[in-house]
């Protein structure tokens, strides 16, 4: 019994750990011309970042909270008062939820490109 719990407590231990490595990609909302690119390791996100060739346009999220399979970002623009925070998580390994709220409110499925 010992050992299972201790196999069960590795197991659960790994998962958390290299659970941030699962946003790692391109992804794709079939309702927007913008492509989000993640750059993840085992245990962080490293940048977020939104890229439209329609719009010629690139916006970088900043990265606010991570934990578990979830993590926060932020977008403001200074020359509008635009201000939106996203929380992303992992709904299956080639979906995510985002939670949009402020200046956008609403909730978004995000498929990986493959």
């Amino acid at each position: 019994m010992k050992k299972l719990f201790i196999t069960l407590l590795l197991l659960f231990t790994f998962s958390i750990l290299t659970a941030q490595e699962g946003f790692n990609g391109m992804w794709k909302d079939e309702d927007s011309s913008y492509i989000t690119t993640i750059i993840a390791t085992e245990y962080k996100v490293l940048s977020v970042f939104n890229t439209s060739f329609e719009e010629h346009r690139i916006v970088t999220e900043d990265i606010i909270f991570e934990k578990d399979n979830k993590f926060t970002t932020e977008i403001n623009n200074n020359r509008n008062g635009y201000s939106v925070t996203i929380e992303y998580s992992i709904i299956n390994k080639d979906t995510l939820l985002l939670k949009y709220s402020k200046d956008l409110e609403g909730e978004y499925i995000l498929t990986r490109l493959k």
